[in-house]
């Protein structure tokens, strides 16, 4: 019945046999009938016809359609898959990019503008100042740049060194090596920047400065740290799934790298960075891996209105993101049995809402602040030099002291020979003097016998001297009384 031939002899026979019916209805219908009748059966004609067109250039559209909803279909699979990822891989092999948006986002805020390749036009002056070339270098028309930098900016200068092989970068690839400092640009062309230290530089910084021959780069904001920059492949996705000794967190760390450029006294918080927290590791420094055991969702985006990369200085409204590149536009959906890993914090409110369940404690090192670091330091030695020379002045006064000290003891010692001396003679005048005591106690103690018995002789004397003259002068009285009676009797008639 595929064959048109059948339909076009069946319409053929159709068209004979309407006109035989019409011949015959001449005889009994009057002739306007017979023409419109003859009109409709044309009109039918030409209306199949336009139907049967229709009809297969629906079809035709039909399979179209279908044919451009499944392309359709298989386009926004590969849409989800290549902005969302394969949602039935756990650990996803090709990124999504979403991911990659985020990442990028997260690059452009994180690092904000770069500068490389930039040449210093000289020696700094005797305020610091240099000035800078920001025209790379090969640039085919300079006159036409614009290196867009504001004038008191602020920026961090690096010096640049060629990347080592290990490194895999093309052969002459330069990478920042060394910090000179933190600089404010004071005056600023299309292709070139003056800038000056906002600190006081120390003797390193100032020696690769007046060294000069090589090249800088310059960025807008300090570099800053993370937890995935020091693993073996930063941009692998870890499988939660596993145990987090096994597939950290934050990825597995390279032990080689670590040992070459962090040190012996926090490299073991680097290896440790994503795995399996101690017990006695501080609650600032854990982590927490939990499965949901039932759907949720959370808000992960502020209400905070900021343009571009501009940070708010005020609180950062639980970590939620404010800036527009990092927001996720929705909030995050968590499906139950998923794994999440998040501060103790929250994951211990999760749990009290019994939204998840605790797998293991992770550890997580705390990520350090370079600017504010710098600065620190930048405060650690000037405390430090000051402290310095407090010290030295207090160990110059000391010497002063110790040598007027040493002068004093010199004369005191010149002086205690000098008394010793003395001390030599007194004691032998004292020896003297004492033997001559003893000799003058003993004349002493001999007068003083003698006189003892002179006075007792004295005193005998005395006694006896006393009774003669008291007789003496009873007899006295005695011759005298007679004497007087004597006169007085001669005195009488």
């Amino acid at each position: 019945m595929d064959n048109p031939v059948i339909y076009q002899a069946l319409g053929a026979l159709l068209i004979l046999f309407f006109l035989f019916l019409t011949y015959m209805f001449t005889k009994t219908w009057r002739w306007f009938h017979v023409v419109c009748t003859f009109f409709v059966f044309g009109a039918s004609i030409a209306f199949m016809c336009y139907a049967a067109m229709s009809y297969k250039t629906r079809a035709a559209w039909l399979t179209v359609e279908r044919k451009n909803r499944l392309q359709a279909e298989k386009a926004q699979a590969e849409f989800d898959t290549l902005m969302y990822g394969d949602r039935t891989e756990v650990v996803q092999t090709v990124p999504s990019i979403r991911t990659q948006n985020a990442k990028f986002a997260r690059m452009v805020f994180d690092r904000g503008r770069v500068w490389r390749g930039c040449s210093p036009q000289g020696p700094p002056q005797g305020d610091g100042s240099v000035l800078v070339s920001t025209v790379p270098p090969g640039a085919a028309d300079a006159a036409a740049l614009d290196n867009q930098i504001e004038d008191k900016m602020v920026l961090y200068a690096f010096a640049e060194a060629e990347a080592p092989p290990e490194v895999g970068l093309p052969p002459g690839t330069k990478l920042p090596e060394y910090y000179l400092g933190e600089f404010s640009a004071v005056a600023v062309t299309n292709t070139s920047v003056t800038v000056r230290p906002t600190l006081p530089l120390d003797s390193q910084q100032r020696q690769r400065l007046n060294a000069g021959g090589q090249s800088w780069t310059l960025y807008e904001t300090m570099p800053i740290d993370g937890h995935n920059f020091f693993a073996k492949d930063p941009d692998a996705t870890s499988n939660l799934n596993e145990d987090a000794d096994v597939s950290p967190v934050f990825g597995s760390m390279d032990p080689d790298f670590l040992g070459r450029w962090i040190p012996p006294g926090v490299r073991d918080s680097y290896l440790r960075d994503g795995k399996r927290a101690a017990p006695t590791d501080p609650p600032e420094k854990t982590w927490v891996k939990v499965r949901f055991t039932e759907d949720h969702t959370e808000i992960v985006d502020s209400d905070a209105t900021l343009g571009g990369v501009e940070g708010s200085q005020d609180w950062f409204d639980r970590g939620r993101s404010e800036i527009p590149l990092l927001q996720r536009g929705d909030v995050a959906k968590f499906k139950k049995g998923a794994i999440g890993v998040f501060p103790q914090g929250d994951a211990d409110d999760l749990i009290s809402r019994g939204v998840c369940e605790r797998i293991e404690p992770i550890y997580a090192r705390s990520l350090n602040d370079y600017e504010y670091q710098f600065r620190s330091i930048h405060l650690q030695n000037v405390q430090i030099r000051q402290d310095i020379e407090r010290i030295q002045r207090n160990i110059d006064e000391q010497t002063a002291t110790n040598a007027r000290t040493e002068t004093l003891i010199a004369y005191r010692t010149e002086e205690k020979g000098k008394l010793q001396q003395d001390l030599d003679k007194f004691v032998y005048e004292r020896d003297q003097i004492a033997a001559y005591e003893g000799k003058l106690q003993s004349v002493l103690n001999a007068t003083k016998a003698e006189l003892s018995r002179l006075y007792k002789t004295n005193f005998l004397l005395a006694e006896e001297l006393r009774k003669i003259s008291e007789e003496l002068t009873r007899e006295i009285n005695r011759r005298t009384a007679e004497a007087v009676a004597e006169v007085e009797a001669t005195r009488r008639p």
